[in-house]
């Protein structure tokens, strides 16, 4: 596989002789306004002397010919590029609102945003697919009235114009000084589109997260070298090994590598990192924390990677709930409280359950914080809040903050009460949501069953092999062998399948063989297999309700949202 590759400033990757095209066979132009925040955010917290690292970019390269320019076809990360550009045209056209004195805005179109060969023929340095062509070349011309209002380029130029609207000219310059040479990319060249598209396709088929954690890896063998007095040391020897087996145990088991990184930085102690750290950063904070701050701890960079290795499998411990550090019954209620967290697809309190299984040597306390974990991600998922970086900066705030309090669990309790949505909110979302069909739906029909309506105990069952029963059938509306459904539920396909079909109160257990009998049968003949049924919840139905309509799911609905507020709480 030929190729080149090599971290470049944007400045440098946009000032060389070259100009990128898109080809037509690729997708349009996908990003929207929560990666444009991101980008944004990202942009602004960049301190000054560091660096931001956004990612990589496959290229092939194609003959020169007489123009003298370096034509290459991007593979993959057109979506930086583009982003980069449309930011680039925004502040262009605020410099020019500012009066532009020093000529930035001509400055930014001869440097970055166009190429001229060598017969002064201008060209863009940006050529977009047939999708966004003819749109991009508007926003580059100032064009942006002939472009249709819902383009998603002209969504993202309007994005970042609104964001530089208030600033001046020196915000400005700050602003293009950290774009231009602050925020970094690999850039990859391939010399034929096989080696490229095979790059291409190993990038995605491991989570294209590979650039990241090979980056690191270069960062921290470099380093390595550097302290310890070449590559034949016993500690460099040592940390080359650790890592592989890092690859091994982690990188290649998951789908989303970077997680386990991302995690383990945020959990330690020392370094503290109180901060969120996404994807895009990961790269950037560790090797800051190979480089810098683990000498400022007094921490050797093998000692660190050792720790990683150790937590590494207790964090697979995590994922296959198959902690074995306690006891053997501690052991298998702290796996069934994270099993539970698994199922409702929570792997970013992982975080906070790395370090709650370092801190505390009993089970006890470690139960209690998976109980208010499970508590609170249940009123997020329901609730239907943002994921993804604000559950990071919560859980990696606690980890630096409450292990340092005589009482960490209640300083734990206090913040996820304070952040999870309050019981009349909770209970709101949770009785007009619509629930799919999946493990954490599964999760809280299932966590009903056993602490409300079998709380003196009942037959053992698998949660997975359980069916999720649809009381009115989920095609009730729209397939013939439910007819009897449509008089009784007298409503439109739209308004049942959008308000009722999947509301929890429509929802209930049943076993397999039961399912099968009474899945498309009216009300009343399910009542009598619901009569076989081993789940309370079930018999429940069959003995409060005689009809089955949109009230009676309204209603239930309701009950179950009450019984919901009590299970998940902080208490």
């Amino acid at each position: 596989m030929e190729i080149d590759a090599s971290e470049s400033t944007v400045q440098n990757a946009f000032s060389d002789k070259s100009t990128y095209t898109v080809p037509d066979y690729q997708r349009p132009y996908s990003w929207k306004k929560e990666q444009w925040i991101d980008f944004w955010t990202d942009l602004n917290s960049i301190g000054e002397n560091d660096t931001h690292f956004l990612g990589s970019i496959v290229l092939i390269k194609n003959e020169t010919g007489f123009s003298r320019l370096n034509k290459l076809e991007v593979v993959d990360g057109q979506q930086r590029l583009t982003t980069i550009s449309l930011l680039l045209c925004a502040m262009r056209s605020r410099y020019k609102e500012t009066g532009d004195a020093n000529g930035i805005g001509e400055l930014i179109d001869t440097e970055y945003l166009y190429e001229r060969d060598d017969r002064n023929e201008k060209h863009s340095k940006l050529s977009l697919s047939q999708y966004d062509g003819q749109d991009y070349e508007n926003i580059l011309e100032g064009r942006e009235n002939a472009i249709d209002n819902d383009s998603r380029l002209l969504a993202g130029l309007e994005f970042f114009e609104d964001k530089l609207s208030d600033c001046g000219t020196k915000e400005l310059d700050e602003l293009r000084r950290k774009l231009s040479n602050q925020m970094t990319i690999v850039v990859v060249q391939c010399n034929d589109a096989g080696s490229a598209f095979r790059l291409f396709e190993t990038l995605n088929n491991r989570g294209m997260e590979l650039s990241a954690v090979d980056l690191m890896k270069n960062a921290l063998l470099q380093t390595a070298t550097e302290k310890y007095g070449g590559s034949t040391s016993s500690e460099y020897i040592n940390i080359r090994e650790q890592w592989e087996y890092l690859l091994e145990n982690v990188v290649h088991e998951l789908n989303h590598p970077n997680r386990f990184f991302r995690h383990f930085i945020m959990s330690r102690a020392k370094p503290d990192v109180p901060s969120n750290v996404s994807s895009r950063k990961l790269y950037d904070t560790f090797s800051s924390i190979i480089r810098s701050d683990l000498e400022k701890e007094g921490i050797e960079i093998y000692e660190y990677i050792d720790e990683m290795v150790d937590v590494s499998d207790v964090y697979m411990g995590i994922i296959n709930s198959s902690i074995d550090i306690y006891g053997g019954k501690q052991s298998k209620k702290v796996n069934s409280r994270i099993r539970n967290l698994n199922d409702i697809q929570s792997s970013h309190s992982r975080t906070l359950i790395l370090r709650s299984i370092e801190e505390f040597d009993d089970s006890t306390e470690l139960l209690d914080v998976l109980k208010l974990l499970e508590s609170f991600m249940t009123r997020w998922r329901v609730g239907d809040l943002t994921t993804g970086a604000s559950l990071d900066r919560i859980f990696s705030d606690l980890c630096s903050t409450a292990f340092e309090e005589a009482e960490p669990v209640e300083k734990i309790r206090d913040r996820l009460k304070d952040e999870a949505p309050t019981d009349d909110e909770f209970r709101a979302k949770f009785s007009s949501s619509a629930f799919k069909q999946n493990s954490m739906t599964r999760y809280i029909l299932d966590t009903i069953e056993r602490e409300h309506y079998s709380t003196g105990g009942g037959k053992t069952y698998d949660r997975a092999s359980v069916d999720i029963e649809h009381i009115a059938p989920q095609s009730a509306l729209s397939a013939d062998k439910y007819e009897t459904w449509k008089s009784v539920l007298n409503i439109s396909k739209a308004e049942y399948e959008n308000q009722y079909r999947n509301r929890i109160g429509n929802l209930t257990l049943l076993e397999e063989s039961l399912n099968e009998k009474a899945s498309a049968n009216p009300f009343q003949q399910k009542r009598d297999q619901y009569k076989l049924s081993d789940f309370q919840m079930t018999a429940n139905v069959r003995s409060n309700y005689t009809k089955w309509n949109t009230d009676t799911i309204e209603t239930r609905s309701e009950e179950l949202a009450d019984i919901a507020v009590d299970i998940w709480d902080f208490s």
